[in-house]
């Protein structure tokens, strides 16, 4: 017994002596939050623009079917929307000052069905001009990752006094409860809101505040969720500028275990937050650089985005003719390796199909690229870009990247359609040259399609990732505007598109 104890004892001691010549390495491992579960979305949903005195609408699509489940009627100049629960969506309507009814939208479903009663409408809070006239507080974004409690961005919100007098802006988030369809409360900002991010775990909210187009005028806003106390933000050391970000700020994602914030500035440079304080955060900007979106005030029409991959713990990041992956597990976000893929081929108009536009003219010499999405099963990326040819179409294509080497697989034509932009186009239509999200992409939680939306074209295309091809499209439901040509009115237009239940 005496030996088998010594050899026992002997055996611990060199395990020991082999681990003592490794140094250990802390990374952080970020758990995926418990929702939204990308695997679980069985439809994706595009929300569509139907004129300025009509009610938008939403369009949801079956993954399993290729058909369209179900149209439901919401608010007029619908701009953004958020999965809020596995049943239930919130979407930002935008009025005007024609007709000022700003509003969040509650859409339920019953399986892949938008279902229930007529939709639950929550109005926003009232805005008043110097001459007490109802004016639009242009609400642009809406974010949660709460069961009921949802922020709304209000970049133009004039509070009124005791007599219904405003006139003054106030840049602000309305908190709203989405269980008792109601405004809780508004909590100022800084100038121009044009993105937000909740943490997974429901208790911090940062706000990208874009300014106004001069230094300084843009800020980072921060709230502990549970008291709607202010977060304070302070700069790292050895930081840049003393006021960070040191450029407007344009998108916010946060990462999954709810330590860290990521910030992508106008410049295109990187930074993030630090967040795992209980009452402040660090903010650090990195050497990651994709090419600058356009600065305040032109931002709002801005594409500039980034893709949260949950599975992989990546940011994939368009800009210009390239995509970037950025790996924020560790630390500190870096560039994964091959990023950032450059130069995105174009697709040439022999590899489009007769009958589309695209396939009759010369072929630009760069694309832009401008959505992204990756699929649940971690293998492979899809990045949504187009370019315009001379004859006034717009020719998109989506890239597909293998996310286990981050290189191109393939780059496959979605059908182009006139340009909506040019106004003196009788295809012209406003909303295509106003909204912040041109083009979009979604996937199904099955990883069996991709989908690409088209404010232009008012379509859907669905794209086969079993063979990484384009297979259709789904137009948009019927709009109220004049037909074009024929009697067919056109399809209302995608302004959004997530994905689904």
């Amino acid at each position: 017994m005496k030996r088998f104890l010594c050899l026992g004892a002997a055996l611990v001691l060199s395990v020991v002596w082999v681990g003592c010549g490794d140094v250990f390495r802390p990374i952080i491992i970020p758990n995926p939050p418990q929702f939204p579960n990308p695997a679980a979305a069985h439809t994706v949903v595009t929300i569509n623009d139907n004129g300025t005195i009509n009610p938008g609408s939403v369009m949801v699509v079956d993954v399993g079917g290729d058909s369209d489940s179900g149209n439901r009627n919401i608010g007029l100049n619908p701009i953004h929307a958020v999965l809020q629960t596995a049943s239930q969506m919130l979407i930002v309507n935008q009025s005007n000052d024609t007709k000022p009814n700003d509003s969040v939208s509650k859409i339920s479903f019953s399986g892949t069905t938008p279902s229930g009663p007529p939709i639950p409408t929550i109005t926003l809070p009232p805005s008043y001009d110097g001459s007490g006239n109802l004016v639009s507080a242009a609400p642009n974004f809406v974010a949660t990752t709460e069961s009921s409690q949802a922020y709304v961005l209000m970049p133009l919100y004039q509070p009124p006094n005791q007599n219904n007098i405003g006139g003054t802006i106030v840049p602000s988030v309305a908190v709203i409860n989405a269980s008792s369809d109601a405004v809780v409360t508004t909590l100022p900002v800084g100038t121009n809101p044009i993105a937000a991010a909740e943490t997974p775990d429901g208790t911090k909210l940062y706000v990208a505040n874009a300014g106004n187009g001069t230094t300084g005028s843009w800020s980072l806003s921060a709230f502990n969720t549970k008291d709607r106390s202010t977060r304070t933000i302070t700069a790292a050391p050895n930081a840049q500028c003393n006021q960070p970000p040191c450029a407007a700020p344009v998108w916010i994602s946060a990462r999954s275990d709810s330590q860290q914030a990521y910030v992508l500035e106008s410049d295109g440079t990187l930074g993030y937050l630090d967040t795992a304080l209980t009452t402040g955060d660090t903010f650090t900007e990195t050497s990651i650089q994709v090419p600058p979106a356009p600065v305040p005030p032109d931002v709002l029409l801005s594409s500039a985005i980034m893709w949260y991959d949950v599975v992989l713990n990546r940011l994939y990041i368009p800009g210009g003719d390239q995509i970037a992956i950025i790996d924020v597990s560790g630390s500190a976000p870096q560039q994964a390796p091959n990023s950032p893929i450059t130069n995105l081929p174009v697709v040439q108009p022999s590899a489009r199909l007769r009958s589309d536009p695209c396939s009759k003219t010369s072929a630009a010499s760069a694309v832009t690229t401008v959505a992204v999405t990756s699929l649940p099963d971690g293998s492979r990326a899809y990045v949504g870009a187009y370019y315009s040819d001379g004859a006034g179409n717009i020719c998109p294509q989506v890239t597909v990247i293998t996310t286990s080497n981050n290189t191109i697989e393939t780059s496959l034509a979605i059908p182009g359609y006139p340009d909506a932009t040019i106004s003196s186009s009788p295809y012209y239509v406003p909303v295509c040259a106003n909204t912040r999200f041109r083009i979009t992409m979604a996937v199904g939680g099955d990883s069996s399609r991709a989908y690409l939306a088209s404010c232009d074209g008012g379509s859907v295309n669905i794209i086969y990732t079993s063979t990484d091809s384009y297979v259709e499209s789904m137009t948009g439901p019927n709009s109220a505007r004049n037909p074009i040509q024929g009697t067919t009115p056109p399809p209302q237009n995608p302004v959004f598109m997530i994905a689904g239940p």
